[in-house]
């Protein structure tokens, strides 16, 4: 969308995406904005991601609590990638 948008459609544009688990670049191109204006926009209207929800949605897959420790511990000190890990611990 070449313009940009204001007031009630912003919100829903902004809220559904974050519902959705929508990539920020693309509601930040739907809106015609910057991703800094649509984080800025998206933290007053309280629906933005916690960091473990961020961490998830770039991951792919989630980390229940009773492997985390094992998870990090690969990722650290075993020096293996986020797959790699997952599939060892059998989180794919």
């Amino acid at each position: 969308m070449a313009e940009r948008l204001k007031g009630e459609a912003r919100r829903k544009i902004i809220l559904d995406g974050y519902a959705n688990n929508e990539p920020l670049k693309d509601i930040a191109a739907k809106l015609g904005c910057s991703l800094a204006s649509l984080k800025v926009s998206a933290s007053k209207l309280g629906c933005t991601r916690t960091p473990q929800e961020a961490a998830n949605f770039r991951r792919g897959f989630c980390i229940p609590e009773n492997k985390r420790r094992d998870y990090y511990q690969l990722m650290t000190a075993g020096q293996y990638r986020s797959r790699e890990c997952a599939q060892m611990l059998g989180l794919l």
